[in-house]
């Protein structure tokens, strides 16, 4: 079996987490595979390889980080469907599940194929003559002149609204609880199946989040008399998105696997990553 290690090497305790995944690995005798840039700070470049070997060679891949890492491991995995187990180096991390004193139980977990598999909703986005995945959201920003966009929105073939505002956001289950939220969203149950709009600030009061089946298409359009705007997929890739230009987002045919905790529900998450206070029995009084 081969492990990759997909890191953010900003993380001041990355080097240090990468070398106690390394020596556990070789305890079980796994193979370990790096990105270049890892393999050669710790002097280990016979394991470096480019993101695409990793991936394809690798029956698990660790992304190190915070939940920006893990995107960007979903992201090189796209289709193939290959396990993703996050480990987060500090910040919120709602998908970084495990934190690094918990990964070799994790680990061992999926070695003896007793752990947890959340399988999770993802876009499928297509602008111009590009095609993109994302985990999270795609949003529609202002851009460079910071004035309001006007975006139409149709699903399927029907009209849904105008929306005059910072933006649109176009959320996953999984992303309801990053900018979304941020938004004024709601909070989805990350393993349902639903697509999120999700307005930034807008000019009406009236235009407030919709959550729509994942069965169907929509269509985004810059309003011809629009403010230019700016794609950003995942927080990630962005593209630049004049008026009159359409975005098509729908679910994608595949899913992300995330290893998860075995003894930790999303309610417990959700309890300590949004500080929500109280225990069971207690009067509301």
């Amino acid at each position: 079996m081969k492990i990759g290690i997909i890191a953010n090497l900003k993380k001041a305790s990355a080097l240090k987490t990468i070398n106690q995944i390394l020596e556990y690995l070789t305890l079980k005798a796994i193979e370990p595979l790096l990105e270049i840039e890892a393999a050669n700070l710790l002097k280990c470049r016979q394991i470096g390889v480019t993101d695409e070997e990793l991936i394809d060679s690798c029956q698990l891949i660790i992304a190190l980080g915070g939940d920006g890492t893990l995107l960007r491991a979903a992201r090189l995995v796209g289709d193939k469907e290959k396990p993703i187990l996050g480990i987060n180096l500090g910040g919120l991390g709602f998908l970084t599940e495990f934190s690094s004193e918990e990964f070799k139980q994790g680990l061992d977990d999926f070695l003896n194929s007793t752990h947890r598999e959340e399988k999770r909703m993802v876009l499928s986005i297509t602008y111009r003559q590009e095609n993109f995945f994302a985990l999270n959201d795609c949003s529609i920003n202002m851009g460079p002149s910071c004035r309001v966009i006007e975006t139409i929105i149709y699903s399927d073939t029907n009209y849904v609204t105008r929306v005059v505002a910072d933006g649109v956001v176009v959320a996953t289950p999984t992303g309801s609880t990053a900018y979304s939220l941020a938004a004024g969203g709601p909070i989805v149950f990350p393993t349902m199946e639903a697509i999120l709009i999700t307005p930034l600030c807008p000019h009406a009061l009236s235009s407030r989040p919709l959550v729509l089946p994942a069965s169907e298409t929509l269509t985004i359009q810059l309003d011809p008399n629009s403010e230019p705007a700016i794609l950003i997929i995942d927080g990630q890739e962005r593209r630049g998105f004049n008026p009159n230009d359409k975005v098509t987002i729908k679910k994608a045919n595949h899913k992300v696997r995330l290893v998860a905790p075995k003894d930790k529900s999303y309610y417990e998450i959700l309890r300590r990553k949004m500080k929500w206070s109280g225990k069971p029995g207690e009067s509301i009084e």
